[in-house]
């Protein structure tokens, strides 16, 4: 069973300290509400036993009407401020929980490493993290409204406790007894709750990737096209069914605290009553007493059973915010553990050393060594899975070696500030993001008040995409998506990735990587695109991937990789000349695209 990093009381703080911090309002809103809710009871307890005793003292009926009208007077004031927080709290809550809290999530997301991020430990922390602010009935949200709650239960109980001060201590000990009892059988439900919470995690995932991908219009195709629905839906149920057992047994756990939680009540109340009704009549206490009393054992039972229910489920939510709070404070770690910035001279060198890089049991690379030299242009070819992505990845530090240094300029990557590292790069991936918004906006990546515009056009053109541009009714103002906008276009597989290189042409750092980005363009216009980054960039390191060997003529060097070892280096011509691994992929490759010629010829 994983231990929560952070308890009930320390998570309540973090709550206290949060409203303040967001709302003080709200928190004000929030101390009202938990007064308004203990006066009111008392307010009903106390006025029957005041009238009661008029009647007993025989005092004039003039007193009588004041006093009524002092208790509605207070009825009415509290009743306004409970209704007013009632009405009031739910919603600031929410905008507490989701515009607030969620922003600073969101934001927080951008500031941990992505090898985090991609680990399956970083996504089992981000989706509880996320489950933490999904709803308003659980997590932060409801924490925040279970505090309000278990504050007022509490001052109310031991408002209560000081009423019945005046019986026998007995009775205020066998009450708190049975309130303990209860809250002892429901924190075994909140302990079982935290043991099985990461299997539960575990089925929410699978059953959220089933219905996301069935949602998703990228999968519509396929799905329909392969026949898909009924696999897909027998896959859902499954999931349904498995989390709905989990949550069937901790259901039938809270049932069985229920009828425990019953039977004390029945036991603490009837003997409370008993022993009242007995002072009563052996005339102990008068009956205006025996009103007052009546209704304070009622009320602390009340107290006292809601208490234990809803510390019950505030726990069961302190374990949602604890989730929270860990990966916050992973992103807070990142933001506080910034590196000073180093001075990296241009152009820039990238060396591997030692690098040894692991997938699970799979041995990636093992004691790799490679070293780029400033300015130069190298090719990376190979077929698939041979590693070319991944040495990528490693030399990004986007994921991170098992063993071994990564070089830039003779420094450790890993003393480099991670924003300063990914400053040095301009890439362009294969599944790059594009956003449903202006054309301008996605070879920026920024606001387009912040976007210079001449740029823009600067790179469109020498990515080719100009003219597709200058078609389109808003330019490059128009969406690159109709997702948000109906005015959008739909980019086809060559122009986003035509869009993609503009980006990186945009971003103009010191190294280069084209990551496969142009495998929608055919041969011919893929070569061509190519030296035109190699004309363009000759003062950049450069690092080209493609499984087209033609568009590797005009790089310094190519290295053909296989099994994760280079196994032939060298530039174009020397390797033709080598006749090996490189010589025979090219001729079969040049093969193809000479008939592809001849067939459109």
């Amino acid at each position: 069973m994983n231990k929560a990093k952070y308890g009930v009381f320390s998570n309540i703080l973090y709550i206290i300290r949060n409203v303040w911090r967001v709302d003080r309002i709200l928190l004000l809103a929030m101390i009202a509400s938990v007064i308004a809710t203990v006066v009111q009871p008392i307010i009903i307890i106390y006025m029957p036993k005041f009238i009661i005793q008029f009647f007993e003292e025989a005092r004039p009926v003039a007193d009588l009407m004041r006093l009524v009208v002092y208790f509605g007077v207070i009825s009415l004031i509290i009743g306004s401020i409970k209704s007013f927080a009632d009405g009031y709290l739910p919603r600031k809550i929410a905008y507490f929980r989701s515009m607030k809290l969620g922003s600073e999530m969101a934001l927080a997301s951008l500031n941990v490493h992505y090898k985090y991020l991609s680990s399956d430990n970083g996504q089992q922390e981000i989706r509880k993290a996320r489950q933490a602010m999904s709803r308003g009935n659980i997590g932060i949200q409801d924490m925040a409204n279970k505090l309000i709650l278990c504050t007022a239960n509490l001052i109310g109980a031991i408002v209560y406790i000081f009423i019945l001060s005046a019986l026998n201590p007995l009775v205020i000990i066998a009450l708190i007894s049975c309130g303990l009892l209860s809250y002892l059988a429901g924190n075994r439900v909140n302990k079982y709750r935290l043991k099985t919470k990461d299997d539960i995690s575990k089925v929410e995932r699978k059953r959220h990737y089933i219905n996301d991908s069935t949602r998703d219009v990228k999968f519509a195709k396929d799905i329909r096209l392969y026949g898909m629905f009924e696999w897909l839906v027998s896959l859902g149920d499954k999931f349904i069914s498995e989390e709905n057992e989990w949550y069937k047994k901790i259901t039938t756990k809270v049932f069985k605290n229920t009828i425990i939680d019953g039977l004390i009540a029945f036991f603490r109340d009837g003997f409370a009553y008993i022993y009242l009704i007995n002072l009563v009549l052996t005339d102990q206490i008068a009956v205006s007493e025996f009103t007052l009393y009546i209704g304070s054992i009622a009320g602390f039972s009340l107290w006292i059973s809601r208490l234990v229910n809803n510390t019950i489920i505030l726990n069961a939510d302190s374990l949602q915010v604890s989730d929270f709070r860990v990966f916050m404070d992973r992103a807070d770690d990142n933001i506080k553990n910034r590196l000073p910035e180093k001075e990296i001279k241009t152009p820039i060198s990238i060396e591997l050393k030692d690098v040894n890089f692991s997938y699970n049991d799979h041995v990636i690379y093992k004691d790799f060594n490679l070293k780029i030299e400033a300015g130069k242009k190298i090719a990376l070819v190979g077929i698939n899975g041979a590693g070319k992505s991944t040495l990528v990845k490693l030399i990004l530090n986007l994921i991170e070696a098992d063993s071994g240094q990564i070089l830039i300029n003779g420094i450790d990557s890993r003393e480099i500030d991670m924003l300063q590292y990914y400053d040095l790069f301009s890439v362009a991936f294969q599944d790059a993001l594009i956003l449903a918004y202006g054309i301008d906006v996605n070879v920026s990546m920024t606001s387009s008040d912040q976007t210079d515009q001449e740029k823009v056009d600067h790179v469109l053109k020498l990515s080719g995409l100009d003219e597709k541009v200058k078609s389109l009714k808003n330019g490059k103002y128009t969406s690159a998506e109709r997702y948000l906008d109906s005015d959008g276009t739909e980019l086809s597989g060559g122009e986003r990735q035509k869009l993609i290189l503009a980006r990186a042409l945009y971003k103009d750092a010191p190294v280069l990587i084209l990551d496969e980005p142009s495998s929608a363009l055919d041969p011919i216009a893929e070569a061509e695109l190519y030296e035109k980054y190699h004309d363009m960039t000759k003062d950049k390191t450069a690092i080209y991937i493609s499984h087209r060997l033609s568009s590797t003529k005009f790089c310094d060097e190519v290295l053909l990789l296989d099994e994760g070892q280079i196994i032939e280096r060298g530039s174009h011509k020397d390797l033709m000349a080598l006749d090996g691994k490189y010589a025979e992929m090219f001729n079969v490759q040049s093969h193809y695209y000479h008939k592809e010629v001849e067939v459109i010829s």
